[in-house]
């Protein structure tokens, strides 16, 4: 149980710096760190976009991780059950098709909480867009809502 504790103590640390990696490189290839003057409607909608697609790799990056020491670890027979078991717990979804070993379940259970962490990341993240976008529009208008 120790064993498993520090791998996933690793494993939660390799999440949020590959995590704040990718956002980072999100605000500064999306130029996000100053104002985001509004445009028009397409040109906001791909922005959100790259947003979200940006999001979403960082996601599947991290989900690769854990499936990586899962493989490594002989916890799941292959590569595609590794993600794909990686994929259902980080999400928390858990179809209960496919179960780890009982001794490896903790580690399990870690990435389902890391995984719901990195999502509301991801969500605020997305949420702080928005509101950086709206918000510009309503202050140049004078207004809010």
């Amino acid at each position: 149980m120790i064993a498993q504790l520090l791998y996933g103590a690793l494993l939660v640390a390799l999440t949020v710096a590959t995590h704040s990696a990718v956002l980072g490189l999100t605000i500064n290839r999306l130029h996000l760190r100053a104002g985001i003057a509004p445009r028009s409607f397409m040109a906001d909608s791909w922005l959100l976009s790259r947003v979200a697609i940006w999001a979403v790799l960082a996601h599947l990056i991290e989900i690769w991780l854990w499936g990586q020491f899962y493989l490594w670890q002989d916890i799941m027979p292959g590569p595609e059950i590794s993600f794909y078991f990686s994929a259902v717990t980080y999400a928390t979804i858990g179809y209960g098709d496919v179960t780890p070993p009982e001794s490896w379940r903790l580690l399990a259970s870690m990435e389902g909480l890391i995984g719901i962490l990195m999502c509301t990341w991801s969500g605020g993240f997305f949420f702080a867009t928005v509101s950086r976008l709206y918000g510009l529009q309503w202050s140049d208008r004078g207004t809010r809502p």
